[in-house]
């Protein structure tokens, strides 16, 4: 799945167990960020909360229900918290979850394949922090790896607002939704977190559930090519033999548009390219930054408003 999309970074980010690095405490253990509040992992943790709209049936009829995801890591644990705010019963947003359990992750490239269960076992999981804003990641289960650098970007939200719907420029939160109050805005020392991606190798990511066809490679090409602008087509052989077909091309808008061939169907997928950061909105001078991953003095706030108003 696409990291830094609100649903898919909370998938992936849960999975991950630590393993504790950065400068030595007290008992001698690696510490990253002791003392040091640029980031926000301070002391080998990193916790932020994401919120999550859901449909769910209130009072006889479909009504947008609201789930909190609160993450928490250390050097040796990691918790999940999923709970209700608004919904039918308090356990409405976890039993909606479930329909979407287990399915499976895919990251192919050259001579490696990664198949892994959304719920993600941590044995195939490894994160280790290097600094107050940044950790690596590798993914791995019988064969060679997905690794990654993360950048984290921090946003200060302290006194953003709604966004005026004709905006240009500023950042985008669970504020925007319509039935939130237009004066009202973030407290002091509210922040926000995007996390930017850079991978080691160059690989493809598909999931279960992905938009697939019962097509070869070369028919997604045709295809591709009679209805849209293909530039810069490369077709190429990807997975733990190389055994798998995969394209990719740059449309007329400058996007990477990729597939790869897996078990008789075609799924489309993302593509990574080795050393390129992945190409995520923060400068909100310039343009609407969408910021969805909030650390605890912006989530109190958050949810406090949807029990408010919604």
């Amino acid at each position: 799945m696409k990291i830094n999309k609100l649903y898919a970074s909370i998938l992936l980010t849960s999975a991950l167990m630590l393993t504790g690095c950065g400068g030595n405490d007290d008992d001698g253990e690696y510490v990253v960020g002791s003392g040091d509040s640029t980031g926000p992992i301070i002391d080998n943790k990193l916790s932020y909360t994401a919120f999550d709209p859901f449909s769910d049936v209130i009072d006889g009829e479909y009504k947008t229900g609201w789930g909190k995801l609160a993450y928490r890591f250390d050097s040796n644990n990691f918790l999940q918290t999923i709970s209700t705010i608004v919904g039918s019963s308090p356990t409405a947003y976890q039993v909606s979850r479930g329909d979407e359990e287990d399915n499976l992750d895919y990251y192919v490239g050259n001579k490696v394949f990664v198949k892994v269960s959304d719920e993600f076992d941590s044995r195939f999981y490894k994160l280790k922090f290097t600094d107050s804003d940044s950790f690596e990641l590798k993914i791995q289960t019988d064969n060679a790896a997905i690794e990654s650098i993360y950048d984290i970007e921090t946003l200060d939200l302290s006194g953003i607002k709604k966004l005026a719907r004709n905006a240009d420029t500023g950042i985008n939160t669970v504020l925007d939704y319509d039935y939130f109050p237009d004066n009202i805005a973030f407290p002091t020392g509210s922040q926000c977190y995007i996390f930017q991606e850079t991978p080691s190798q160059s690989y493809y990511s598909f999931y279960e559930l992905a938009s697939r066809n019962d097509i070869t490679i070369s028919e997604w090409i045709a295809d591709q090519k009679q209805y849209n602008v293909v530039k810069n087509l490369v077709e190429e052989k990807v997975g733990r033999n190389n055994e798998l077909s995969a394209a990719r091309y740059t449309s007329e808008d400058g996007d990477i548009v990729a597939a790869v061939e897996y078990n008789g169907l075609v799924y489309d997928s993302y593509y990574y390219q080795k050393g390129v950061t992945e190409d995520t909105d923060t400068d909100f001078t310039v343009d609407v930054v969408n910021c969805d991953q909030y650390n605890t003095v912006a989530a109190d706030f958050i949810e406090t408003q949807i029990k408010a108003n919604y």
